[in-house]
């Protein structure tokens, strides 16, 4: 073993190991650690960043300008990786704004066999209830948003045979035929207090949406039972 302050880094640490476990050094407090690990995330994050990464096509063709034989290669790379991405999302469905009635027979080719690679959000609802209509007119807006996103509804009583009014509404949102969850009620969110980005946010988290949303909407709330 190397002498100490002459090997490598993980000698190093080898050797203050000992030197803990004989007493000889303390442990480190837990703030020395949380202070390490940070310091750890930003190096790594400095070590990693490109200031190509996030630039336009345009940007990029305007830095091939004046770029020398090796600027030109990293940047027609990226230039590549732009052109690539860009045609990978003009490809993508994408569907009509508006949330699509469907019928209970139309359930099968319409959402649990409708295609891979995008996700559909199915509204169970109920004519004439105040929780239905405001889920409905959220989904609405969301529709006209998200266009790679496949909003359809259909009666709940339809759907399912008696279906419980204080169920209503129900979301679902599927994948490749698979329900990935399923929103029971306005009590999933902040009862009648729900608003477009509270539903946006937690399709965000399954993916459903391309939120550019960073953080939750405010949580606290008061639902009473209607």
């Amino acid at each position: 073993m190397a002498a100490l302050g002459t090997g490598g880094a993980k000698e190093t640490t080898e050797w203050e190991e000992i030197l803990k476990e004989k007493g000889i050094i303390p442990e480190k407090t837990q703030e020395e650690i949380a202070e390490e690990q940070l310091k750890t995330v930003v190096e790594e994050s400095v070590a990693r960043y490109d200031p190509n990464a996030s630039k336009t096509v345009e940007e990029l063709d305007e830095d091939l300008e004046d770029a020398d034989s090796e600027e030109e290669r990293i940047l027609m790379k990226h230039r590549e990786t732009r052109m690539m991405e860009m045609q990978a999302s003009q490809s993508r469905k994408r569907f009509s704004p508006g949330i699509h009635y469907i019928s209970a027979a139309d359930w099968k080719p319409e959402v649990s066999e409708a295609g891979p690679d995008f996700h559909i959000v199915v509204l169970l609802f109920q004519e004439g209830t105040e929780q239905s209509t405001l889920m409905e007119d959220i989904l609405l807006h969301l529709s006209q948003k998200f266009k790679h996103t496949k909003f359809v509804k259909c009666k709940a009583t339809d759907a399912i045979a008696n279906y419980p009014d204080e169920k209503i509404p129900t979301v679902l949102v599927y994948y490749n035929g698979i329900v990935k969850k399923n929103f029971i009620g306005l009590g999933a969110f902040k009862g009648l207090k729900t608003d477009a980005d509270d539903v946006e946010w937690e399709l965000g988290k399954l993916g459903a949406v391309e939120t550019d949303m960073e953080e939750a909407p405010e949580k606290s709330f008061s639902f009473k039972r209607v």
